[in-house]
């Protein structure tokens, strides 16, 4: 679980610090920044688990190498004449040990990377690694340090001096893959959970209705491109969790009656069929949010660990089942399974999950993103006492999107 993130220099995230409960839903307007908080997400796990840093900044992470990097006044003509740019990302993350009796080992990892816009060449500018107390402050010696110009890695149970690696590679010291097994249990803990962190940006208008064979894939895909493979897995090897992604759906849209993913063996590719008020429908022509909310299904039934992000639930799904969504995925959130993060512009699905917050404060957490001047602001929205049933209901009734989003705004909740 990711307790806390701080984040500077990465785009439009000039200095964010986050704390974080097992459900964040991060509120704001387009274009406020949302999009980049999942990003850094991802760029944080993922410099751990690829092979070289210009691989972490690759798809799905939006944007050239050099967009990475927060933009000064200039803007990228400005960036791209200075001698470097750089970014920051600090993380306190708590792993679930399964191979003993400790419940969790907290972590806090950093790393700094710093690009030459001239050439576009990244190179690691800092890395940090260490355990924590269950205060949360560092308990022993550092596991990977700077130390000058050079980067210090100590090694588990091992006396003498520890070695000194290069600093400016183009790699992490945490995503080498020697520096494995006894010597170095904490670089495989740390790289075993951000594997595990999924970032979705789902497509039901196209990606998601593609024809697709039937093959071994470990979750829906990015953009949800694997979602019919991976349902029929769960039909033919686990049956009752895909009744489970079946319930769940039928439990966010009452009218759904069957599900089913068939095989047309004549061409090899996979059809989900939903049955809707009676007529089924193949995934080729069901509503984008129908197939969305199908997605959100299979993500939340089989989320077991690690951290789930996904941008606007809310997007081509019909208001009235907005609270459905909401309760969910506060069902995951009382699961105690996956750390959840979402974003969302939609008055509507803020209200639903209001309600939840009320009665679990330390669960779920609500973030107003906004913008001042070219940066992101995000506030913890803590007081929920402030919002009066009626306040919310006003900002359901009124007619158009931007309407609510412009109610929120005088409302002081979301920042412009």
């Amino acid at each position: 679980m990711l307790q806390r993130i701080h984040i500077r220099g990465f785009k439009s995230l000039v200095d964010v610090e986050l704390e974080l409960p097992r459900l964040a839903v991060l509120a704001g307007p387009n274009a406020a920044g949302k999009s980049n908080v999942l990003d850094a997400f991802q760029m944080l796990a993922r410099s751990g688990t690829q092979r070289t840093l210009a691989d972490a900044l690759d798809s799905p992470i939006r944007g050239f190498p050099t967009e990475a990097f927060t933009f000064p006044s200039g803007g990228l003509a400005e960036l791209m004449v200075q001698n470097s740019a750089r970014f920051e990302i600090e993380a306190d993350v708590a792993i679930d040990r399964a191979d003993t009796r400790a419940l969790l080992e907290r972590v806090r990892y950093r790393l700094g990377v710093e690009i030459d816009p001239d050439t576009g060449v990244l190179a690691l500018a800092d890395e940090y690694l260490a355990r924590l107390t269950k205060d949360w402050q560092p308990k022993d010696s550092a596991r990977i340090e700077a130390q000058d110009d050079r980067i210090l890695i100590r090694r588990s149970g091992s006396g003498g001096r520890p070695p000194l690696e290069e600093r400016a590679t183009n790699h992490t010291w945490l995503s080498d893959a020697r520096l494995s097994g006894t010597p170095y249990p904490l670089f495989d803990s740390l790289r075993a959970e951000f594997r595990q962190w999924r970032t979705y940006y789902l497509d039901p208008g196209t990606t998601m209705r593609a024809a697709a064979p039937p093959r071994e894939v470990p979750d829906i895909g990015v953009n949800g491109e694997h979602l019919a493979p991976f349902l029929y897995g769960l039909k033919t090897r686990n049956g009752p969790a895909f009744e489970a992604v079946h319930r769940a759906l039928k439990s966010v849209i009452p009218a759904i009656g069957s599900l089913d993913v068939d095989l047309d063996t004549k061409r090899g590719t996979l059809d989900i069929q939903i049955e809707q008020d009676g007529t089924t429908f193949s995934s080729r022509v069901v509503s984008e949010g129908t197939l969305r909310v199908l997605a959100l299904c299979a993500i939340a039934v089989t989320a077991r660990s690690g951290l789930v992000a996904f941008e606007e639930p809310e997007n081509g799904v019909q208001p009235q089942r907005l609270d459905r969504i909401a309760e969910l995925l506060a069902s995951v959130t009382r699961r105690g399974s996956a750390q959840l993060v979402v974003t969302t512009h939609s008055p509507g699905f803020v209200a639903a999950i209001l309600e939840r917050a009320r009665d679990a404060e330390t669960d779920i957490g609500l973030f107003s993103v906004g913008r001042s001047g070219h940066k992101t602001v995000i506030r913890p929205h803590r007081d929920f006492g402030l919002w009066q049933d009626q306040a919310v209901d006003e900002l359901l009734i009124e007619p158009d999107e931007s309407d609510k989003i412009s109610a929120l705004v005088r409302r002081g909740w979301l920042d412009v």
